[in-house]
């Protein structure tokens, strides 16, 4: 169940007042965690020093530390979230470098404004294939023919230019990418739904996990084994003392256990959002080529 790669949670470290991740986050008397700035900010409301969770009182303002330990999970958390995708600058542009508008398939660069509009007035370059602008053009290209792959041949499952189905696929069965690409986007649909349904499942199963040993600590607590045991015979009492501590340690192996459970059910959480954010973008993704490579 655990997974090779062990990714953190954004809800794992969230802080309850502004429902962000931790920035500076610091913990209180009680162990509850918060933004430094949130927290000080609801205590100057209340007037009063007050955890926002338990509701549990302090009678003096308790010193705030920022917490390392959680900070350095915040970092680690940031660190692991996707980089935004990069700005394509134009390639025609001699000094200023400006963003480019477009991508062209045949000439292999891309343009901005300006420099596009030969590719939307001139006959011969009105035939390029334009696209969104990508940093990597060589991936859209046919390496054996430098032309744009712009068919998926099925029989092989990968993307083929024009002159690729006049030699090596001449006889296999090609679609546009494009039409291949919505064929995928439609299967996509239910994997995410079953992703949604599994997260859905563990979360519920992290509850009753939770519950349980609550309910077996409360259990263990109201138990009065002293006068249980004083009522029983001498051979007994010599136990009396050691159950205490059998009853401790079989808690602390059912929390153990519990934790272990939660934790991988956890990481198993955070794998689906993250492959349900994957399947959302791919979903929404207008490069037909990008999607039938991943």
């Amino acid at each position: 169940m655990a997974s090779a790669r062990a990714f953190l949670c954004k809800d794992q470290l969230q802080c309850l007042i502004c429902l962000d991740v931790f920035t500076d986050p610091v913990s209180t008397p009680c162990g509850h965690n918060f933004c430094m700035t949130c927290l000080r900010e609801f205590w100057c409301r209340t007037l009063h020093y007050q955890c926002p969770v338990c509701k549990e009182e302090f009678v003096i303002c308790p010193d705030l530390h920022v917490n390392a330990f959680i900070s350095e999970l915040v970092n680690q958390f940031l660190n692991q979230l996707p980089s935004k995708p990069k700005k394509v600058l134009c390639d025609s542009c001699t000094e200023k470098k400006v963003e480019a508008l477009k991508s062209c398939l045949h000439c292999g660069l891309s343009f901005c404004s300006s420099h596009l509009i030969p590719h939307k007035t001139k006959a011969k370059l009105i035939r390029h294939k334009l696209m969104e602008p990508v940093e990597n053009l060589e991936n859209y290209i046919c390496q054996k023919h430098e032309r744009p792959l712009e068919l998926f041949c099925r029989d092989c499952q990968t993307c083929v230019c024009e002159f690729c189905t006049d030699r090596d696929h001449m006889t296999h069965n090609t679609v546009p990418i494009e039409e291949k690409s919505e064929v995928m986007k439609n299967c996509l649909g239910p994997i995410k739904a079953e992703a949604q349904q599994m997260i859905q499942e563990r979360l519920e199963m992290i509850a009753d996990i939770k519950h349980s040993v609550e309910l077996n600590k409360k259990i263990t607590e109201k138990a009065d084994l002293v006068k249980i045991f004083k009522a029983l015979k001498i051979c007994i009492l010599r136990s009396q003392a050691e159950l205490p501590k059998i009853m401790e340690e079989k808690q602390n192996a059912v929390e153990r256990q519990a934790e272990e459970f939660i934790k991988d059910l956890e990481q198993e959480i955070t794998e689906l959002k993250w492959r349900k954010t994957e399947l959302e973008q791919l979903l929404h993704t207008e490069d037909h080529l990008h999607l039938l490579q991943n």
